[in-house]
């Protein structure tokens, strides 16, 4: 039985925690507690049932969800050599999932048994994001555990993801080991070479999350006319021209999204058939439904519309214009893509959105396939909210 001492620095569960444990949740929140522990941030601290029969460890935080839990059980953990060994584990993974390919999400948070990093290997330079005090006041340790499992030129923090605040971390964009790459890495993503900016790029660098959909629908773009929306640095319209499209339409909102975009085009040798609008794709696509302008395929990729669960009827609202405009910019036979990265937004509510959508727009639809995220974003079974992207590949007759 632990001393009174000791006990003061557990976190004691509530029913409904342990019910959290027992379903083996890495998240506990501070409304499943019955005590609170004294600690700092970040300290790595047990959890216990009302008798002190300690049901694992994690890394505490002030936050509303207290604690990430690192592992099950009495034995209290060595931090840096639980790190080691998990991504290890998850290196071995991506090595059966993603053979041959040189950008991946080397380590997935939750799903890899370490909630709070994120990191991404672009050739041999990783791009890292720490959410969690307990790692982070271990930075330089975390970083040297990386270059321990697999040779790097170099680490870089990427750290300007939401809610660091609450843990007390800065946002920050930094070298941990080597420099920042001067010059954007010219990485093959699928079957082209896109220019990725690990300093300034979106999220850790590119959207790793949908690099392998474009040689899931390569069907569909020979001799098609592709309209391309959130289209970013072109790496749907750029897959779609190398699959032998006629004719590429992207809508981006960033300026300099779209001049990687073109030198994309220029690098890959491919023809000179995209052209990129620059502006809010919700003011274009109005445009283009009073011109009448038709394509074979639409793409949509749009930012996530709910992050949380208080957003989800605006988001649907958001949804259902876009799939809305895009039924009607398809000619008969046509094939709508549409993705959500939204991670309060489920499958199930996207696929009533976009029957709606489709009610609306008068048109009959047949799914073709739907999407998940890629090997290298793994989801936890036990956990459904690590499954944030879904999709749909829909057929369309008028």
């Amino acid at each position: 039985m632990p001393s009174d001492k000791q006990l003061a620095r557990m976190a004691i569960l509530d029913e409904s925690g342990l019910e959290r444990v027992k379903a083996m949740h890495p998240w506990i929140f501070r409304g499943n507690l019955r005590q609170i522990p004294k600690c700092a941030p970040g300290d790595l601290v047990a959890f216990t049932d009302r008798g002190g029969t300690i049901k694992g460890w994690g890394l505490w935080s002030e936050s509303a969800l207290s604690i990430r839990v690192l592992s099950y059980g009495t034995k209290r953990p060595d931090q840096m050599g639980l790190l080691r060994e998990r991504i290890t584990s998850a290196l071995d993974w991506r090595k059966t999932w993603c053979q041959g390919e040189e950008a991946f999400r080397w380590v997935h948070g939750e799903a890899d048994g370490l909630p709070g990093i994120v990191a991404d290997l672009y050739g041999d330079v990783l791009s890292l994001q720490v959410s969690a005090a307990g790692w982070y006041r271990h930075l330089d340790k975390v970083a040297t555990v990386f270059r321990k499992v697999r040779k790097l030129s170099s680490i870089v923090l990427r750290n300007e993801t939401k809610h660091l605040e609450k843990e007390g971390i800065p946002k920050e964009v930094r070298a941990l080991l080597g420099e920042i790459p001067a010059e954007p890495l010219k990485i093959k993503m699928g079957s082209i070479y896109e220019l990725i900016d690990i300093e300034k790029g979106q999220k850790t660098g590119a959207y790793l999350d949908v690099k392998n959909i474009p040689r899931m629908i390569a069907p569909l773009f020979k001799d098609a006319r592709v309209l391309d929306c959130f289209s970013y640095q072109g790496h749907f319209g750029l897959h779609a021209l190398a699959a032998g499209a006629s004719e590429v339409v992207g809508i981006e909102q960033s300026q300099p999204a779209i001049d990687i975009a073109r030198k994309n085009l220029e690098i890959n040798g491919l023809p000179q058939k995209m052209d990129w609008i620059c502006g809010n794709a919700f003011d274009i696509m109005r445009k283009m439904d009073s011109d009448r302008e038709r394509f074979d395929v639409v793409i949509m990729d749009p930012p996530p519309f709910s992050p949380s669960k208080g957003q989800i009827d605006s988001a649907k609202r958001g949804y259902k214009e876009l799939a809305l405009r895009g039924f009607n910019r398809l000619k008969n036979g046509g094939y709508l893509v549409f993705l959500s990265c939204s991670h309060s937004f489920s499958r199930d509510m996207l696929l009533s959105t976009l029957n709606e959508a489709a009610m609306d727009a008068n048109v009959s639809c047949k799914i073709a396939l739907e999407i998940h995220q890629p090997f290298d974003h793994p989801v936890l079974a036990a956990v459904p909210e690590t499954d944030y992207l879904k999709g749909f590949v829909m057929g369309v007759q008028i």
